[in-house]
């Protein structure tokens, strides 16, 4: 329809190259928000006539009850297929749709509305995780378990500390998302293909339909695809940060740890085997975490050699950016429903407390402290002990003997610092982190409210 007039008709196969008509299905109601917008708009400001207005409006809320139609017809893109069809339904005052817009300002209109709804099920679903991990952790505030470095047990720590660990990443990444909600916002509608329109539309009143502010320049409101690059690498370093979850998860219930219990749901059994528990859920998530880089990846080296302006390549992106947006989301949902059922044996996470020299920087701190040395000097000492005995038992036997100290894996996790083990710390993390929650919820409320 587009080409027509200037380049005639069209190869069937060099349309089908061209053509985002499948990736399009992602984001075709946006795009006919987006152009209900810009109706309302144009037919308040006598632009075009209110009989037209109530014509197209019509039609374009019965596609967006059902736009399956669209999908029928062959086009470049699903905002040629919309042209199309209310041609079929409507002749020439069709035509009136087209006035002072252009579809690189309509593109970028609908990338930002479908990033913000999603953005706004991700901020959710990491609201409700929280609130999950803190309300197990009031449950294991002294369930002592190995803290761990190079996978090797470390220091004692207590299950409500690991899962606090959790809780406050993410909270950090709650503002991010919050962040990238606020910069995707804004409204491109009324830019034209990149210089504006002579069309004399008011683009704060376009905006307030759908978005909270504009983009002012034209340039950037359609040539413009940082949102999605920033949105989808916070993302994926949220991704990531699951996969390393997803990876304690899975080693901390095989048999040989055998910390967790996971929920049935999320196993998967051997065709071989009768006897296999398989992470499933946590084993597919640990991959999302490098699928979303090679995604994320794509995205931005597609974008990193355009030259200012709308490009084709673009819409080549956007599939990359709707997969990590809707992954990233779908593994939160998975995480917040696993966390939610997960069982935990706290005789096995008190045994590899019990087996290993884990209070031995603990003895050497008190050392060195009772009696004033430098610590490395004392760090030395306990080191050759712990090399000279056989057993756990026998290291903490030389410890008495040799300094007349005793310490207790009680004492080992009640540390005086922030942020430590210690119950009660925990207990005032949790505390605080709750009214931290029910702000980002109030937040939360106030976008879906506006949106």
């Amino acid at each position: 329809m587009y080409r027509k007039n200037l380049l005639g008709d069209i190869n069937s196969e060099i349309l089908s190259y061209i053509s985002s008509m499948e990736e399009d299905k992602e984001l075709v109601e946006e795009v006919i928000e987006s152009l209900i917008a810009h109706v309302k708009v144009l037919t308040s400001q006598n632009l075009i006539p209110k009989e037209k207005e109530e014509k197209i409006l019509e039609e374009l809320k019965n596609l967006l009850e059902d736009p399956s139609s669209l999908f029928k017809i062959e086009a470049e893109d699903v905002h040629e297929a919309i042209e199309i069809y209310l041609r079929q339904k409507l002749g020439e005052d069709e035509g009136y749709l087209a006035l002072g817009k252009s579809r690189n300002d309509h593109v970028s209109a609908a990338l930002r509305l479908k990033a913000k709804k999603l953005l706004i099920e991700q901020i959710k679903e990491v609201l409700t995780f929280r609130r999950i991990l803190l309300e197990k952790a009031k449950n294991h505030l002294n369930t002592i378990m190995p803290a761990f470095t190079h996978l090797q047990p470390a220091q004692p720590s207590t299950f409500a500390h690991y899962l606090c660990y959790i809780e406050e990443t993410l909270a950090t990444y709650t503002k991010a998302l919050l962040f990238a909600f606020e910069i995707v916002d804004s409204s491109p509608l009324g830019a034209g293909a990149v210089g504006g329109t002579s069309v004399p539309l008011n683009r704060k009143k376009l905006a307030g339909e759908l978005f909270g502010g504009i983009i002012f320049n034209s340039i950037n409101a359609t040539s413009n695809r940082d949102f999605l690059g920033i949105a989808c690498s916070i993302d994926v370093n949220l991704s990531i940060f699951l996969s390393r979850i997803a990876e304690d998860i899975v080693i901390f219930s095989t048999p040989q740890f055998n910390y967790l219990k996971l929920p049935n749901e999320h196993l998967a059994t051997s065709s071989m085997m009768p006897q296999k528990r398989n992470p499933a859920t946590m084993e597919i998530a640990r991959a999302w975490g490098g699928e979303s880089i090679g995604h994320l990846i794509a995205l931005l080296t597609i974008l990193k050699g355009l030259p200012t302006g709308y490009n084709l390549d673009m819409q080549e992106a956007n599939k990359h950016a709707f997969k990590i947006l809707k992954g990233t989301l779908e593994t939160l949902k998975i995480f917040a429903d696993l966390f939610a059922k997960i069982e935990v044996n706290e005789e096995n996470l008190l045994r590899d407390v019990k087996i290993f020299p884990i209070l031995a920087t603990d003895i050497a701190e008190k050392v060195a402290l009772i009696s004033g040395r430098p610590y490395r000097e004392v760090y030395g000492e306990i080191a050759k002990l712990v090399k000279d005995s056989e057993s756990v038992e026998e290291f903490y036997a030389k410890v008495r003997e040799k300094y007349g100290i005793e310490v207790s894996l009680e004492e080992g996790i009640k540390k005086p610092i922030t942020g430590s083990p210690n119950p009660e710390k925990v207990k005032e993390y949790i505390e605080t982190a709750e009214k931290a929650l029910e702000e980002d919820f109030s937040k939360l409320k106030f976008l879906t409210l506006n949106c």
